[in-house]
């Protein structure tokens, strides 16, 4: 008996031997082709593919469709996981690939119908453009099958890569708008509920399109509207009951930012050219978003691009062509419509189709959908939310993101930017001259009237109006590019943007509120900027690694005001805070103890006074507070200026007593177990976590695939954006025609294969701010993609 279970034994512990090594045979023959050669029979003529010591790739072809055909390639070996999720994300088809999880994520996202419409846009391109995603998607599908096994997470998942099409491509384009626009619907759902409840003025006020901390490119005075803090005749909060043990019901989704930009003109700078940094905050993963690249190829002229790469697209999408360099911001502006359908008002159709789940049985998606678009909420009269999007109207548009690395001057680039297709942005851009620009980038409605701020139902056609009335056609009208707010070469030489608003009057009508954040970046930015009189690109860097946290110099004093409430705590631990508070330098370093204090004080002050106007609405989401923190240090600073007792909830009798509970909460916080405050320190709560998708399903291959967590200064709302999982996903500074002299780096690396020796390279310059060469190093490894196999 004993000896057949010691022989069961030993063929089990057989098996699972066998099976470990079948696994890391697989993963060591998945690794994506560095040297040697590769057939691409689809290619004109061989192109050089070479990699520096940190990944960085170098193309060097003969047509533009060749550089495309060989991203492809590269693209696929190195980060197919991160291609296939962004287009199954946009599709509204993950559940195909990751089962159950994602499920609910894809019933959402169906109603966008993105694969439909994806699909529509490809067969509607211009043959250049058509042109260019074939290639990208042949040099995908070769890269593919070059390799001996399937990519290492779909071995690990047992199932196969699917193909790469065409279309997906455009579904890589949609993920982005998902990304930076998708929920903006809420904030305009939340605005026309307190237009609802307390009317225009204290919507205006809770919801301001900008505060006393904006920096608007144009000069606009700051508020763009003076706030006047409503009365208790229109909002009173005084019968609202706060139990601070409900506090996470508004803790989620505290503040996110969305990318700092900068450009300053070549009189300013040591070399004469202009120059462009920039850092675009994201999700941060395992590996990065980006894939760095070196473009060289010649169509009639020898043509260069270098940059950033999205996997999934064969664009560069932010970088320098030696002729100008751009960089991007989310815009905030107003791209995204509700329309409220009153019951019988408008054709609406149920759509039904399935939805595969792996591992379990397939699901019904079932949706609305109208003329004017996707049902996606109802508001409390019972009527229809239709979403009217810019990013449900790209059919029959060139996308023309092309185009924009061949622009050879400022004008060319402003020009295809405003008529491009990208999610509307903020766009910096610098010529070799020394020129600098700011505009928008992609599609923008034309208002007509409707500034966008809170839905509005279904336009009345007059009884006199021909049919079909122009009012009712739902397809919008698109602002001509020639009206797109534009500033060249500003008198200081300077620009900036961090995703708050940027101009005012006209131009700010022309925009819509999108949900802008708040302006303590984009000031800090500002004032950084002016400090100075002569850049370098190592100067544009310190800018975009300050830590130093201006605004929360307004929050200091409210602190040390609520320390002189009596009972708020012991006399020893009010000493504690005040030496902390009297040492500290202002800045969000990792060893600060005072940051954090001053910090977590300003969130728990938000958060107290958005769970009473949360208790006030009555709602749930999507009619809910969580949008309006965006811009809520400018109401707030009114309310605790003018002492408006009428916006404390229910048995407080002034603002020290909402202070002091504030303080009460961090201090709970930051002492939890006992622990002194002084050891309470920033970095320990700003710690990074940046994960591999894989880890989050299969945790035991977290030591394999994530990077180790590491301590970090800076935070959300200053220029140094860094937190556990969302931050910089680049930092780059370069000067167009002199990118030798030009700053890139990001997290985590460019492969996506933790056998590479390319896995998380350069990340440690990244995490330290160390700064690392725009243009790749020497060749470290050298391949050749073939036309053919000789």
């Amino acid at each position: 008996m004993a000896g057949r279970r010691w022989r069961a034994a030993k063929l089990l512990a057989a098996f699972f031997a066998a099976l470990a090594l079948a696994v890391a045979a697989a993963l060591f023959a998945s690794r994506p082709q560095i040297s040697g050669a590769a057939a691409m029979p689809e290619l004109s003529v061989p192109v050089s593919v070479q990699r520096d010591a940190l990944g960085h790739t170098t193309l060097e072809a003969a047509s533009r469709l060749d550089i495309a055909r060989a991203t492809g390639f590269i693209h696929a070996q190195e980060r197919f996981l991160s291609m296939d999720f962004r287009r199954r994300l946009a599709a509204g088809e993950m559940a195909a690939l990751f089962g159950s999880p994602a499920v609910e994520r894809d019933l959402q996202l169906r109603p966008h119908r993105f694969r439909h419409r994806a699909r529509r846009v490809a067969a509607a391109l211009p043959p250049d453009e058509r042109a260019l995603l074939t290639a990208y998607a042949e040099g995908v599908n070769r890269g593919l099958e070059a390799m001996p096994v399937w990519p290492f997470p779909y071995f690990l998942m047992l199932q196969p890569p699917q193909p790469w099409q065409t279309e997906d491509s455009i579904l890589t384009l949609y993920s982005m708008y998902l990304v930076l626009q998708g929920e903006r619907w809420r904030y305009e759902s939340t605005v026309g509920l307190l237009h609802e409840l307390f009317g225009a003025s204290v919507a205006n006020f809770l919801a301001p399109v900008g505060t006393h901390y904006d920096a608007p490119l144009d000069g606009t005075p700051v508020p763009l509207r003076t706030p006047v803090v409503p009365g208790p005749e229109d909002i009173d909060l005084r019968q609202m009951p706060l139990d601070p043990t409900r506090l996470d019901d508004v803790r989620m989704h505290w503040e996110r930012s969305g990318s700092n930009a900068a450009a300053v003109a070549g009189a300013l700078t040591a070399h004469g050219g202009a120059l462009i940094a920039n850092d675009m905050h994201l999700v941060l993963l395992a590996p990065n978003l980006w894939y760095r690249m070196h473009w060289r190829w010649r169509d009639g002229h020898d043509r260069m691009a270098s940059g950033l790469t999205l996997p999934g697209s064969p664009w560069l999408v932010a970088g320098s062509n030696g002729h100008i360099a751009w960089g991007f911001t989310n815009s905030n502006v107003d791209s995204q419509d509700l329309i409220a359908l009153a019951p019988g008002e408008a054709p609406i159709e149920t759509i039904e189709e399935p939805l595969e789940v792996r591992f379990a049985p397939d699901r019904i998606a079932r949706y609305r959908l109208s003329d004017w678009g996707p049902i996606v909420a109802q508001d409390r009269q019972g009527r229809d939310y239709a979403l009217r999007w810019t990013a449900h109207w790209l059919e029959g548009k060139a996308l023309r993101l092309g185009r924009i690395e061949l622009a050879t001057s400022l004008q060319q680039a402003l020009h295809e930017f405003r008529r491009s297709s990208m999610p509307p942005q903020n766009v910096l851009i610098g010529d070799r001259n020394g020129n600098i620009a700011w505009t928008i980038g992609g599609p923008l409605f034309r208002r007509d009237g409707h500034d966008g701020r809170i839905p509005r139902p279904l336009p009345r056609c007059p009884a006199d109006a021909p049919a079909p009335c122009a009012a009712r056609d739902p397809k919008p009208r698109w602002l001509p590019p020639a009206d797109y707010p534009t500033i060249v070469n500003p008198p200081d030489g300077r620009l900036w943007s961090a995703n708050s608003r940027h101009v005012g009057g006209a131009a700010y009508a022309l925009l819509g509120d999108g949900r802008y954040t708040g302006g303590m970046r984009t000031r800090q930015i500002r004032d950084r900027l002016r400090e100075k009189d002569r850049f370098r690109e190592a100067d544009l860097l310190a800018v975009q690694l300050d830590t130093r946290a201006d605004f929360l110099n307004e929050w200091r004093p409210r602190l040390q005001r609520a320390l002189d409430v009596p009972g708020v705590a012991p006399l020893a631990e009010r000493h504690r805070v005040r030496d902390l508070l009297e040492s500290w330098d202002g800045y969000a370093r990792t060893d600060s103890a005072a940051y954090r204090l001053v910090r977590t004080f300003r969130k728990r002050t938000h958060e107290l006074f958005l769970l009473a106007l949360q208790n006030r609405l009555g709602t749930s989401p999507p009619h809910d507070t969580r949008p309006l923190r965006w811009q809520l240090d400018g109401p707030l600073t009114r309310i605790l200026e003018a002492e408006a007792q009428h916006f404390l909830p229910q048995g407080m009798r002034n603002m020290d007593e909402l202070l002091a509970l504030a303080l009460r909460l961090t201090l709970e916080d930051l002492t939890a177990d006992g622990r002194e405050l002084s050891a309470a320190l920033w970095g320990e709560a700003n710690s990074s976590a940046i994960r591999h998708p894989l880890s989050h399903i299969l945790p035991w291959l977290s030591p394999l695939l994530d990077p180790p967590r590491a301590p970090q200064a800076g935070d959300l709302n200053l220029p140094r954006v860094e937190r556990p999982s969302f931050g910089a996903s680049n930092r780059t500074v370069v000067s167009p025609g002199r990118e030798a002299q030009g700053i890139l780096h990001m997290p985590t690396g460019q492969s996506g294969h933790p056998l590479s020796p390319y896995y998380n390279a350069g990340h440690e310059d990244w995490l330290r701010g160390r700064p690392s060469a725009f243009l790749p190093g020497p060749a470290h490894n050298r391949m050749v993609l073939q036309p053919s196999e000789h």
